[in-house]
């Protein structure tokens, strides 16, 4: 049932993705994420951090409702004690989004905002070897963003990427954007 929602969803935002940009409705962002890993069986969480790029338009013309597509590049690794006593240092690799995202209206120069979707997010960790390991889930996140001009905003978001199985993975993100 999770893969056919994941599913549905990715075709939903490519579908809508191609219209929206051609109207002129469309923006994109970098930030830099400061992220909180804590794998099953952890005894304590990693802080971790990413660069991460979104980019995503608006599916009516207030721009109230859209679409967004992320990803992000890991930066750093943190050390994280398992509860059989090992020690690993473990690192965000790359992670992907795809996400419903609606909003106050673009007449207002500071809007929040809430997003649903789904997050892809694939580790490594590491004690002798290395090892991969690979959280998705259905994700939640609040934000707002600040008007700098028409085209230009700031913004600061917390994405509860994936609550599962005993692993958590939470993004509080810092970016700048634009649009276009």
């Amino acid at each position: 049932m999770k893969a056919l929602l994941r599913g549905a969803l990715i075709v939903s935002l490519l579908a809508v993705a191609g219209p929206t940009m051609a109207q002129g409705t469309g923006y994109a962002s970098l930030g830099y994420v400061f992220s909180s890993l804590e794998p099953r069986h952890s005894n304590n969480d990693a802080s971790v951090n990413a660069l991460q790029f979104t980019f995503g338009g608006w599916l009516n013309a207030q721009q109230t409702f859209g679409a967004e597509g992320r990803i992000a590049l890991g930066v750093g690794s943190d050390t994280i004690t398992f509860t059989d006593a090992t020690r690993r240092r473990v690192e965000i690799d790359r992670y992907y989004g795809a996400y419903l995202r609606a909003q106050f209206p673009n007449t207002v120069p500071i809007r929040p905002y809430g997003l649903f979707g789904t997050t892809l997010v694939e580790t490594t960790e590491r004690l002798t070897s290395s090892r991969s390991r690979r959280y998705s889930d259905i994700s939640l996140g609040l934000g707002v963003e600040v008007d700098l001009d028409s085209n230009i905003f700031l913004s600061l978001e917390y994405l509860r990427a994936v609550d599962r199985n005993s692993s958590e993975v939470s993004n509080l993100t810092v970016g700048v954007g634009g649009r276009f």
